[in-house]
């Protein structure tokens, strides 16, 4: 029989089209529902419970973890499909303990969220009609005997014992709902000779002029066979004549790429991607393809000795890098809700704020595709942890096994993405441990069996996974280095910086407690107004109402907010007001911690602040509420994050003016200081020309004393304004700074004006002006949207043009929208 004779249509490839169901086991009706689905938003579609975000819901559904729950899917085998050699389904997303049944037929019994499992289901189909039956266990009572038999509980409760992810069990800023369920649909694929499995292209050998790359694939064949392979990058493509065989092998490609366009991080330069496929013929017929998007880079993090300690930073195409980003953790409480577009919005809000670098923390998930395709194609770098975070875990065979197959199957998963620039073991385990008081409660013996297992995990198995399979991705055992109380903490490594918040230190230890890479700090902030509105009644709101304190999850932030408040801003009687006054705060606050890091590069090469978005509608330390609406803190590090910006600091009765750059090049810049009071009259204002700024650097361009550039006036009645230009005279970049805290400012009592409303093709332009200082201006409207600007200060006599984004109409565009400053938050 001739190769073209026999049957080798490509694979099918396609996710499974079925009728859901779901009920609690083994009562009541089944009921139809939309999957993927977790076991809350099943609840919740079947309209069995109320929302688990609104009012105190969550307290009322803790009963959800201690069942079990059954979904089934009902989907039809097609004559095509059964006549295919091989039907296989993988499964993903499966949250977490849970039997599959095919026809009745037991399939499956999985353990861990973060794996997948592939499933030979050609002997189980039939034709016609076919259920697929999930059974999925408490993931509370499926642990609570082998917690018992640990002998001893593990920092990080019970939680420990699964692998899922551990902010379903709650945090200082999420809910504690801990579900099961179906995250992702199951998959099938059906082939009949030739299947390619993985496929992935390994960088050989770099230089300007050309890149060497190897496209290694697994496959498997059903016959030994002459076979033609074909790479295709664009318009180019590359054919080998090859013998494969019979079985499950691996093989691969070498190819060359001239010239080649590298990957690089927003603001160093384009991300570019390469699109290649690989096709396999045996005869004239094409028996399989496969597709895999590649970014030429390579990365390293370099610990370098020096005066002080030790550096740490990343180099990209053996450049330095200043990372700018922020902690990132699970878009929603329920995975299944997160959609496209949320991942689109999520990402570009990133890209808005000027960041380069977002980290993925170990207490969440390994984020879907979607994520970090969309970080590759925007230069977005990621520091991705493995999925363990403050606690520690047992050590048996058992679980070891299950954590070596999910890093594994992970670093295999992700290893393409030119966005992965550091695999991390864990979050704050290492610190915790040795600094939490943790280990007081074990005996000797207990210790060195707790620290063993942890080595065994994070010392020995995953980076010898990492640097086995992850194509040069550097490891780190633990984020942070060392505990905030080890001097260690600002001379190397990473750090963790709690001690503004936790510690209650003004934020002017920001300027003193300088590490060589910020990879957490932050600040807590309420949300939107109309987000706390959202779950809750009128009644509720106020700061220590029981509903507003079931969505504030650290046990005294609330204290804290209000006492760094009192510190800086006059306490407002109103709750909205303090909610408001709250994002100031947040935003003044960290803009101090912020612009130490980039003020003091390159001793410091990176800031990630915690945390850029949230689960639910919460107090918390994000920037971007679970609404996808911007507080003040996210538009202040727009600015701040911009890639030239100045940066004043006081040094006793001195301004210093500090001008950084993040650009690969030098740039010409012209800095203007100049200074007014509250109504408008100038005071001062002094420019110098033709400063040059180096490339990737921060410097002194600037001093003056406040005497002179107050010309007298008190602080309390004068603004500062540094500008920053390029040499057209375009102001890039503008920084306001008062030279005393708010409370203390003499604001003018003040109503903005919206002089003009007007309807354009992305939504509303919105023309404001004021007579005398707005500070902290924040517009608002009961419409969806996004507004291009906010919680800005408007100086005297100064005109603003802000645009609102928005797909709606507005019947009455002029008295649509309302507007506040600090000065109303005044009696």
């Amino acid at each position: 029989m001739s190769l073209d004779a026999q049957t080798s249509a490509l694979p099918l490839r396609k996710t499974l089209d079925a009728q859901w169901e779901f009920r609690q086991a083994h009562k009541g009706d089944w009921k139809a529902v939309k999957a993927p689905a977790s076991v809350h938003t099943a609840l919740l579609q079947t309209g069995q419970i109320e929302d688990p975000f609104y009012r105190d819901n969550e307290e009322k559904l803790q009963w959800i973890e201690n069942e079990d729950w059954e979904f089934q899917a009902s989907f039809n085998a097609d004559a095509e499909l059964l006549a295919r050699k091989h039907i296989e389904m993988t499964f993903k997303g499966l949250d977490t303990y849970v039997q599959v049944y095919l026809n009745d037929s037991l399939i499956l019994e999985a353990d861990n969220m973060f794996r997948s499992w592939m499933i030979d289901v050609k002997p189980y189909l039939r034709p016609g009609p076919n259920v697929l039956h999930y059974y999925f266990e408490s993931p509370t009572k499926k642990v609570e005997t082998a917690w018992k038999e640990l002998g001893y509980e593990l920092p990080g409760g019970i939680r420990t014992m699964s692998r899922k992810a551990q902010f379903h069990y709650g945090w200082d800023w999420g809910p504690k709902l801990v579900g099961c369920g179906i995250l992702k649909l199951p998959e099938i694929t059906a082939w009949d000779d030739f299947l390619i499995e993985q496929l992935v292209v390994v960088t050989q050998s770099l230089t300007p002029e050309k890149a060497r790359l190897v496209a290694r694939f697994q496959y498997r064949s059903e016959q030994s066979s002459p076979t033609t392979l074909i790479l295709r990058d664009g318009k180019r493509k590359s054919i080998e004549e090859r013998k494969l065989y019979a079985g499950t092998h691996q093989d691969s490609i070498i190819f060359d790429i001239d010239d080649p366009k590298l990957w690089w991080c927003n603001g160093m330069g384009e991300p570019h991607l390469y699109d290649f496929a690989i096709e396999a013929k045996r005869g004239t017929r094409l028996v399989e393809r496969h597709d895999v998007r590649v970014g030429i880079r390579t990365i390293e993090l370099v610990q370098e000795p020096d005066a002080e300690g030790k550096s740490f930073y990343f180099k990209l195409n053996g450049k330095p890098v200043f990372a700018k980003g922020a902690n990132y953790i699970p878009q929603d409480m329920f995975q299944d809700r997160v959609s496209p577009e949320k991942y689109r919005r999520t990402i570009n809000d990133a890209l808005a704020g000027n960041m380069n670098m977002l980290r993925v923390w170990g207490g969440g998930i390994y984020e879907d595709d979607l994520f970090y395709q969309l970080c590759d194609a925007h230069g977005i770098m990621v520091w991705q942890d493995f999925m363990y975070a403050c606690a520690m875990y047992p050590g048996s065979g058992s679980f070891l096994k299950n954590a070596a197959r999910e890093a594994l199957e992970q670093i295999d998963r992700l290893r393409q993405h030119p966005c992965i620039v550091l695999w991390c073991g864990n979050n704050e385990n290492n610190e915790a441990w040795h600094n939490w008081g943790w280990q007081m409660q074990f005996s000797e013996a207990q210790r060195a069996q707790i620290w063993r297992d942890y080595k065994t995990l994070f010392v020995e198995l995953l980076p010898n996974y990492v640097a086995n399979n992850a194509l040069g991705v550097p490891y780190w055992e633990s984020s942070p280095s060392f505990g905030r109380a080890n001097p260690k903490s600002n001379k190397e490594g990473d750090s963790h910086y709690w001690g503004v918040w936790h510690d209650e230190e003004p934020f002017e230890a920001f300027n003193k407690k300088v590490p060589r890479f910020m990879s957490e700090f932050g600040f807590q902030s309420f949300p939107e107004w109309r987000t706390i509105e959202s779950f809750t009644l009128p009644a509720d709101r106020e700061l220590e109402s029981k509903v507003m304190l079931a969505h504030q999850k650290h046990p005294r932030g609330n204290a804290l907010i209000a006492e760094y408040m009192k510190r800086d801003y006059r306490l407002p009687k109103s709750f909205a007001d303090f909610v408001y006054v709250s994002q100031l705060l947040q935003a003044e606050g960290m803009r101090t911690g912020l612009e130490a890091h980039r003020r003091n590069k390159p001793y410091c090469m990176g800031t990630l602040y915690w945390q850029l978005n949230d689960v639910w509608p919460v107090a918390s330390w994000s920037g971007i509420d679970s609404y996808g609406r911007w507080k003040a803190l996210h538009y202040h590090v727009r600015d701040i994050f911009a890639p030239v910006a100045a940066l004043p600091i006081a040094d006793g009765d001195v301004l210093n003016v500090f001008i950084t750059s993040d650009l690969p090049e030098s740039t010409v810049v012209d800095v203007q200081v100049r200074a007014f009071d509250f109504n408008g009259k100038s005071l001062s204002d002094v420019e110098t020309k033709g400063l040059t700024v180096s490339p990737d650097s921060s410097k002194l361009v600037w001093k003056g004393t406040f005497r002179t550039i107050l010309h007298k006036e008190k602080a309390e009645n004068a603004v500062i304004e540094c500008l920053v230009k390029d040499t057209t005279g375009k102001v890039i970049n503008r920084r306001l700074y008062y030279h005393t805290p708010p409370r203390k400012l003499n604001l003018p009592v003040v109503k903005v004006r919206i002089d003009k409303v007007e309807q354009v093709n992305e939504g509303y332009l919105l023309y404001f002006s004021t007579p005398k200082l707005a500070k902290n201006v924040l517009i608002g409207t009961q419409a969806e949207g996004f507004f291009s600007d906010n919680y800005f200060d408007l100086l005297p006599n100064e005109r603003k043009t802000v645009l609102f984004r928005t797909e709606t109409l507005l019947d009455d565009p002029k008295n649509a929208f309302t507007t506040r400053s600090l000065s109303d938050t005044y009696e």
